[in-house]
């Protein structure tokens, strides 16, 4: 569900700051967050996003076909009001300074109100070819509803899934769907230049 998603990722930096081997080499007043479609929502919660995942229910009706409301149909979710949300689900962590959010999903479900406590840097990256969460639903929102203009990447000839690593053969046998991009689309390559743009990113904002 992706109310647990936050809870963890505070979990996993409790654990990197107090119980790691390595964590001396961790300054706890620069930490940064990079999360991928679930993981962009993540963050998103993370810097002080409040999300209204009631407004899943009229986008699905406006929008039947679309991949998120295919999935809650097949699962037999036919209203997200069924759903037992934690009334404390969406808990800031305060020691991220600087998030980045590459295709978060539930992007609508953010508004202004939702964003308002989001007062870190945020760089927002879209796939400008995402059939799967299509504009301008996700990234146009989000970018919007900010309180503080965020930087906006995006990226030509991109699917959702590009932003997930190049394929093994043993992946792109299996899974084909999340390793073929569009003809002429070099994942590897854009891997480089995202790399490289996130670790800008982060150097210039966790200062």
């Amino acid at each position: 569900m992706p109310w647990r998603r936050p809870a963890q990722l505070s979990r996993l930096i409790d654990y990197m700051l107090l119980n790691w081997r390595e964590r001396g080499a961790i300054d706890a007043g620069r930490i940064g967050a990079y999360g991928f479609s679930n993981g962009g929502f993540t963050v998103l919660v993370e810097a002080g996003g409040i999300p209204d995942l009631l407004k899943i229910d009229p986008y699905c009706t406006s929008n039947p076909t679309h991949d998120l409301c295919t999935a809650l149909a097949q699962a037999g979710v036919r209203s997200v009001s069924v759903l037992n949300i934690p009334s404390d689900a969406w808990k800031a962590d305060r020691r991220i300074k600087a998030i980045a959010a590459a295709a978060p999903a539930f992007g609508f479900t953010f508004d202004r109100p939702g964003l308002a406590s989001v007062r870190i840097p945020v760089l927002l990256w879209r796939a400008a070819d995402d059939r799967h969460q299509p504009s301008p639903w996700y990234e146009e929102h989000v970018r919007d509803a900010l309180p503080q203009v965020p930087e906006y990447h995006v990226e030509a000839g991109a699917g959702h899934y590009a932003f997930l690593p190049p394929c093994s053969a043993l992946m792109l046998k299996s899974a084909s769907r999340i390793c073929v991009d569009a003809p002429g689309f070099d994942r590897a390559d854009f891997h480089k230049r995202l790399n490289a743009e996130l670790v800008r990113f982060f150097k210039a904002n966790l200062r």
